[in-house]
């Protein structure tokens, strides 16, 4: 478990900052799916899931608290390329490219966290939950222990038979805030959904490479005492991103579920450009303004989105597959 702040920072890399490249938009509305999901889906076939992957979560959180922040991130880039289906959990292989072989996804963790709970999985109910669904469930347990609400997740995803690297289009941290609201609205996230979901920093951190640009050239909206600060952490010159400094996106509260985030938006003390127009855009401000000032608002509704999210572009019925092993195909 790390000890210091700077190898904290390290194991949660650039966490959620990557839900946020634009490259193609999608022009049509997520595919249907999500209603055909179920909180029962598992009664007859492996009524303990949940409690099987709630446990398994407490046990991994209480070895290493950054892993629950990454799982976060985790499920963001696997719902918003394809769906929710599983398909960056697939390791490239001798001939066969996945999504984790993309740029915004090298630095994502959780995969041996998510292997080690479809164990446990398979163990109790051979061939039954989907890694779709586990990872759902995770990602669910992980806003919980980190302080957020519980909510309920229905079930019956499938595995997806695609993981493409040329297909993930993840919007990139010094996207403008159109763009990024063009891409959430075309996977069916409204501008307060939006900035729910942006909310995701409310734990986790970035790289300095991600924001060096606004410290080295900066443009009047970032708190100048935290842009001199964050200088002298992050340096002028760019850096690999193994010696590439990190700091929190919330240095107040990095581990909790709350609205801290929100008020550092409306400080100007926020590490992101595209966060930090959230605060000032016409679309968007009056949520930020909303969310800063009300604490118990946003701790529930970003479980609610949280839970849309997990939805997005499922696969059910006959479509997919139940993977055995989380990283590779059935064959």
């Amino acid at each position: 478990m790390p000890t210091t702040t700077t190898s904290i920072l390290r194991r949660l890399l650039l966490l959620p900052v990557q839900f946020l490249a634009i490259t193609t938009l999608l022009t049509t509305p997520p595919p249907p799916g999500a209603d055909a999901l179920d909180a029962g889906y598992y009664a007859a076939t492996c009524p303990d899931a949940a409690s099987l992957v709630r446990g398994a979560m407490e046990r991994l959180h209480h070895n290493d608290p950054t892993l629950a922040p990454a799982l976060i991130r985790l499920l963001f880039h696997d719902c918003f390329v394809r769906g929710c289906d599983a398909s960056v959990l697939v390791s490239p292989a001798p001939g066969r490219a996945s999504e984790r072989a993309a740029v915004p996804n090298h630095t994502l963790r959780g995969f041996n966290a998510v292997d080690a709970v479809k164990r446990a999985l398979e163990a109790a109910c051979p061939g039954a939950v989907s890694c779709a669904d586990a990872l759902a469930l995770m990602a669910r347990d992980a806003v919980a222990l980190l302080g957020g609400d519980d909510y309920a997740v229905a079930l019956g995803r499938r595995d997806g038979t695609q993981s493409n690297p040329w297909e993930v289009d993840l919007p990139a941290p010094f996207s403008r805030l159109d763009d990024a609201l063009a891409y959430f609205a075309a996977r069916g996230f409204d501008a307060e959904e939006t900035v729910v979901l942006f909310g995701a920093h409310t734990v986790g951190g970035a790289h300095c490479g991600s924001f060096r640009y606004r410290l080295t050239d900066p443009n009047g909206t970032m708190d100048d005492a935290l842009r001199c600060d964050l200088l002298e952490t992050c340096g002028a010159a760019d850096q690999t991103l193994d010696t590439d400094p990190a700091n929190f996106f919330d240095p107040d509260t990095p581990f909790a579920v709350d609205n801290s985030y929100y008020a550092q938006l409306v400080s100007n003390r926020t590490l992101l450009q595209v966060d930090q127009e959230a605060a000032a855009h016409p679309a968007t401000a009056a949520h930020v303004a909303y969310y800063a000032a009300t604490p118990g608002a946003f701790v529930r509704r970003f479980s609610e989105v949280m839970a849309k999210l997990s939805n997005v572009g499922v696969l059910e019925g006959d479509a997919g597959q139940v993977r055995k092993v989380c990283s590779r195909y059935n064959t």
